[in-house]
């Protein structure tokens, strides 16, 4: 099925139905996941989905309206149906006076899409079910028997699949982004009785050949797993607190959700006024980048078909932008940055391609060696973020570090702060930039936290 093909001829039927613009998204999405346990499969899951989303604009006696909807149907009669559907629905809409109709975006030109599709051929995942089931038992082995005190699993996962997607405009832009991936994951349980611990490793990839090896997410899960045997609760105090790479990228996470010009819009941004001011010490840099060798979420357009570009969202410490979509954008008065993101139906969303924080020149150890009294945490729980007021407090766990080195598994704890002063407090960066999917994060320290324990 040639999606491009289909998104064309919706786009006509909708032109003919009396829209003024419209634009178009269909996505195909196959994939399959092995799931085992001890040892046996569990279970074998195979998904494809596919379906054409449609967002149609008419004129008014009141201004520009538009509505959205898909379906499933890529059929003549089923395009044409939708095509209708929209129309209708976009004529008894309100009009925004601020909408902004999908024509003259700053779409990549024929040069760039002919470059992108040489530079980015569409590889195949490299799995079938038979080498995916044996990567999970693999995994899950390893695992088991790589340490006595691991007593049970959670089981290991494998997965594959494919995606295409294919964005059109009535302004004649239309392109496609396809691409596969694969991954690999394992959970198990240290301990027995009132003594137990739970921890995972995983990786993904473009393809199977690219992931970490089985061997290695196994060892690594179990490890996790029994060193947080003998956990306790420490005392109450305020001191720095270490984060591995893999929560220090929920940091960030906290970062990108308030920079969101949509949140800024809807006044529950605590970075609203924020732009063009140090957030953070002048030795953190935080990179957008659509086109990186180990990124996930490589991309030319963005959901709306305007040109993704390399930018520093945070140089040397400043924050030098807020994330937009042409809407947002136009309502802010500041500059598109290419960051719609976008379902089949609904608002055009904010998001990100791959962001990469950068690292510094120090590793973990060392980086330990500098903390006296910290805590380095290797897992959060909850949410507790108030998203106005940057207020910050999420259940943890993870080690206890004294006089440099770790002496303490540490659990049922809660770290808190608030994140404007968390980021300015941001007093180490190592350099272990470690990929998980689209981002890129190194462990970072934060100086001064709260301790919530006995």
């Amino acid at each position: 099925m040639n999606l491009q093909d289909k998104t064309a001829q919706l786009l006509d039927y909708i032109s003919q139905a009396g829209a003024k613009h419209a634009d178009a998204i269909a996505v195909n999405s196959t994939g399959k996941s092995i799931q085992v346990r001890h040892g046996k499969v569990e279970s074998i899951e195979a998904e494809h989905a596919q379906g054409i989303g449609l967002r149609g604009f008419v004129e008014t006696n009141k201004g520009l309206a538009f509505a959205s909807a898909s379906s499933s149907d890529l059929s003549d009669s089923g395009l044409k149906s939708l095509a209708q559907q929209v129309v209708d629905m976009a004529k008894i809409s309100e009009p925004d006076p601020d909408v902004v109709a999908p024509v003259g975006a700053n779409h990549p030109s024929t040069e760039d899409l002919a470059a992108w599709q040489e530079t980015h051929p569409h590889i195949h995942h490299g799995w079938d079910t038979e080498a995916a089931k044996a990567a999970a038992l693999q995994c899950e082995e390893t695992a088991l028997g790589f340490d006595d005190k691991i007593q049970n699993s959670e089981g290991a996962t494998a997965g594959f699949g494919d995606d295409e997607k294919v964005y059109a405009c009535s302004d004649g832009f239309v392109a496609k982004n396809r691409k596969s991936s694969s991954s690999l994951s394992v959970s198990v349980i240290a301990g027995e009785g009132e003594n137990m611990q739970r921890d995972y490793a995983w990786h993904s990839a473009f393809q199977a050949a690219k992931l970490r090896t089985a061997k290695s997410i196994g060892e690594e899960a179990a490890h996790r797993a029994a060193s947080r045997l003998g956990s306790k609760v420490i005392s109450s105090r305020t001191c720095p607190v270490l984060f591995e790479p893999r929560i220090a990228s929920s940091i960030f996470g906290h970062l990108f959700s308030a920079i969101n010009g949509r949140a800024v819009l809807q006044k529950r941004s605590f970075l609203a006024d924020d732009v063009g001011k140090a957030l953070f010490p002048s030795f953190v840099t935080v990179e957008e980048n659509p086109d990186h060798p180990q990124g996930m979420a490589n991309r030319l357009f963005d959901g709306e078909g305007t040109l993704c570009q390399q930018q520093n969202i945070v140089k040397n410490g400043k924050l030098t932008t807020l994330l937009t979509n042409r809407y947002v954008a136009k309502r802010l008065n500041i500059p598109e940055t290419g960051n719609a993101s976008r379902g089949l139906t609904g608002d055009i969303g904010i998001g990100t391609s791959n962001i990469i924080v950068h690292g510094g020149d120090i590793n973990q150890q060392a980086i330990m060696q500098d903390i006296q009294d910290g805590f380095f945490v290797t897992e959060l729980m909850g949410f507790g973020i108030n998203p106005v007021t940057g207020d910050y407090s999420r259940g943890a766990a993870g080690f206890l570090i004294e006089n440099g080195v770790i002496t303490q598994p540490v659990q049922e704890v809660t770290i808190a702060g608030n994140l404007r002063d968390m980021f300015q407090a941001i007093s180490h960066v190592g350099n272990d930039v470690t990929w998980f999917g689209s981002t890129a994060v190194p462990s970072i320290v934060i100086s001064d936290m709260t301790i919530a324990g006995q």
